[in-house]
């Protein structure tokens, strides 16, 4: 099986510290890919189609959002039991929507702040 690679933000600040916490408990089992113009290009995506939400892949496979998440903690210690929880349909649907509609477009609004202040380097 394919390892798991997972497609992140790097200059979000709220991203990176979740990533950080996911590579501590991960080790080896999941590879982390920073955001550039040439890895987005990579999974098929533009910069901002790839800031816009959290994307894993697995082989050809792409997972987006709250499915992402989940793929993720399927792998993780302790997170492993958020997986089928947050994956059973209702609870899926409805943080899909929440997070979607409100927080990835919150953080990838500041994503753009950011880089409109030219801070996204040190962020």
């Amino acid at each position: 099986m394919a390892q798991l690679e997972v497609l992140y933000n790097a200059e979000c600040p709220i991203c990176r510290r979740e990533i950080e916490h996911y590579k501590r408990l991960s080790g080896d089992d999941l590879a982390y890919v920073e955001i550039t113009a040439q890895t987005a290009a990579d999974w098929g995506l533009s910069e901002d189609q790839a800031a816009k939400q959290l994307h894993v892949r697995r082989g050809a496979q792409i997972s987006v959002g709250v499915e992402a998440f989940v793929a993720i903690w399927r792998q993780l210690p302790y997170f492993w039991i958020l997986a089928p929880i947050v994956n059973f349909k209702p609870i899926k649907a409805v943080s899909s929507v929440i997070y979607r509609r409100f927080l990835a477009p919150l953080l990838f609004a500041a994503h753009k702040r950011r880089r409109r202040r030219g801070g996204a380097a040190g962020s």
